[in-house]
């Protein structure tokens, strides 16, 4: 990873920005971490998104403080500084990585490949990326190869230290809240099932608090159960089976609710529905 020295002091914000973002797309994991290789990619994947989600959220590619070729403000300068420390904390990772690598069998550094997670796994995955790539604008300017994680330890080290880094980021240049969670219910479209947010639910607990929520919020929608063994009526009767909500109601997706009857007689003009009503306001 050639950045530092000059390199790193040369490029403004924006683009050094770019280029923490696009480190997460060359790490590999190997088999080393055995069984548990699939939410160790799910960990980076919620750590990538979380700091693409700060960036976009705060106009990183269009606040003419962190587009322009020098970084003159103290704000747009300590951002600066916080963007290297992510840059040398993959560079650290990344040695201590390539140390392992020296003193252990080449037939003991085979990685996993994305193919071999399990399908809601690969989903995730596969989402996330996407998001990481559409949030993208500018072209990395550092060269970089493919390299693996082979230790717990260090993936570890790697995710809570960035998640700190964002704290510190979030705390200097607040995000719209607002904004977080819209962007965050952008994240979970195409994510509908939920062996899937489960998933994601499990990498993001400790280290994405408003994409856990965003998860648990939709799992409650999507968990809501409406059930009716035997419905009976007219045809001017009129039952309904299932949940209705109105498009504005963006603060959340529900509550996981089970809702059962045995039968229903529905006569004359009669309405009947069985099911949660989300409009938005308070009841």
């Amino acid at each position: 990873m050639e950045i530092f020295g000059a390199t790193a002091s040369a490029i403004g914000v924006a683009a050094l920005f770019s280029n923490c973002v696009d480190c997460f797309e060359y790490i590999q994991i190997g088999r080393q971490l055995g069984q548990s290789f699939e939410r160790c990619q799910i960990k980076l994947d919620v750590a990538r998104t979380r700091l693409g989600r700060w960036g976009q959220a705060v106009g990183i590619d269009s606040d003419p403080r962190f587009t322009a070729d020098t970084v003159n403000d103290e704000v747009s300068q300590q951002v600066h500084g916080l963007l290297e420390e992510i840059m040398l904390l993959f560079q650290a990772v990344q040695k201590s990585s390539k140390r392992y690598e020296l003193k252990t069998p080449r037939e003991d550094l085979a990685c996993f490949a994305n193919a071999e997670m399990r399908p809601e796994f690969r989903k995730v995955h596969g989402r996330l990326k996407a998001i990481a790539n559409q949030r993208q604008r500018q072209t990395s300017v550092v060269k970089k190869a493919r390299w693996a994680l082979y230790d717990g330890k260090n993936l570890d080290k790697l995710v809570r230290e960035i998640v700190e880094f964002v704290d510190a980021l979030e705390k200097l240049v607040p995000p719209v809240e607002a904004v977080q969670r819209q962007l965050s219910l952008m994240e979970l479209e195409e994510v509908e099932d939920e062996s899937s947010l489960l998933v994601l639910r499990d990498a993001a607990v400790d280290t994405d608090s408003i994409l856990s929520e965003t998860v648990d919020q939709k799992i409650g929608y999507i968990s809501a159960r409406n059930h009716v063994k035997d419905i009976q009526g007219d045809e001017d009767g009129k039952v309904w089976v299932g949940n209705e909500w109105n498009t504005d109601y963006i603060n959340g997706f529900g509550e996981r609710s089970e809702n059962t009857v045995d039968t229903i007689a529905a006569k004359g003009k009669s309405a009947v529905h069985v099911g949660n009503k989300y409009n938005g306001r308070a009841s």
